[in-house]
């Protein structure tokens, strides 16, 4: 079976800084990869290596075995791959409807009744339909992390990117959330999650990477990858300092 993405040799660097160093991996459809590291360790480089905000120095990024290393985000936005960042930033000034719909207006490129249904759609995978008039700027924070989701889903992704969305939520929130992502897993969506929350990591992914300096240091099993001598010199995460 052809994997979702395949990344092979990726690297990057800015000037004398090498942020991402030989990063080989592949993910299949339904699976979840796990990445953990550091900070400064390269994970958001990663992804958006992936997404296309930067394009490698050498190396691929095949996406159902197409070779998208040098298309633009736009275009690979199209081809199948949500992204979601640390920070959301909604169109404070529009309704939570109409900033899905401009994530599956501009990010997928639909148009009309087409635009609409996916981004009900979005609203409602992520438990904003009832939200979907009220201004995006006026949200709590949970709410403003499932609109950040809900319009990467708008875009109709097979592979979705997952950056830190789990940061600043309570645990009752987080728990929904774990919720929302594993449901998305099990719909047949390939799912990375960078997250600082390890033990929602271990509900919801199936294979664990862990960076350092750019490079690999470990990838396998999650409970294997943390308790390994190597990650736990490099990264002591919240949950794994006890």
């Amino acid at each position: 079976m052809t994997p979702v993405l395949a990344v092979a040799g990726l690297r990057h660097s800015f000037g004398s800084l090498v942020v991402a160093d030989d990063i080989t991996f592949d993910l299949e459809g339904g699976r979840a990869l796990g990445i953990v590291g550091p900070n400064g360790a390269g994970k958001s480089t990663l992804l958006n290596l992936i997404s296309g905000t930067l394009r490698p120095s050498s190396g691929t990024v095949l996406l159902d075995g197409r070779d998208i290393s040098r298309w633009p985000a736009d275009r690979r936005c199209r081809l199948g791959i949500g992204r979601t960042y640390q920070v959301p930033r909604p169109f404070a000034e529009l309704t939570v409807f109409e900033n899905a719909l401009v994530a599956a207006s501009a990010g997928a490129g639909l148009r009309g009744s087409a635009a609409y249904d996916a981004a009900a759609g979005a609203l409602d995978r992520t438990g904003l339909r009832r939200h979907a008039n009220e201004g995006a700027g006026r949200l709590p924070l949970l709410d403003r992390k499932r609109l950040e989701l809900a319009r990467a889903l708008a875009t109709g992704p097979r592979l979705l990117l997952l950056d830190e969305i789990g940061g600043g939520l309570t645990e009752p929130e987080l728990r929904e959330l774990v919720a929302t992502v594993t449901g998305l897993r099990g719909a047949g969506l390939a799912v990375i999650w960078i997250e600082h929350i390890v033990h929602a990591l271990l509900e919801v992914v199936d294979e664990m990477l862990c960076l350092a300096a750019g490079r690999v240091l470990a990838r396998g099993d999650p409970r294997d990858v943390l308790a390994s001598p190597a990650v736990r010199d490099v990264y002591l995460g919240p949950e794994l300092a006890a």
